[in-house]
């Protein structure tokens, strides 16, 4: 489980996310962009910026995880050690 701050995006975006409540890039990339947009934090551009670089990872929004979240989530997300293929 990876942070959003792990992403290449701009501290704005990410303080915007964790505003939202998204703080794991598996909980970003269920996200549809309508769905962020509709929110008050992020605009247009900062969602564009985020698209951007979840491509760069082969990763979109929109997409759809099994067994998420997963049991485990109380572990603070920087520090696990269980590999997760989604993030």
């Amino acid at each position: 489980m990876r942070s959003v701050d792990e992403l290449n995006i701009t501290v704005r975006a990410a303080n915007c996310l964790k505003a939202e409540g998204i703080s794991l890039i598996g909980d970003l990339i269920q996200k549809t962009e309508m769905e962020l947009l509709k929110g008050p934090h992020l605009g247009k551009k900062s969602v564009t910026e985020i698209k951007e670089v979840l491509a760069t990872q082969g990763l979109s929004l929109g997409m759809r995880l099994e067994n998420w979240p997963p049991e485990n989530l109380d572990v603070a997300p920087n520090t696990s050690n269980i590999p997760n293929r989604y993030d």
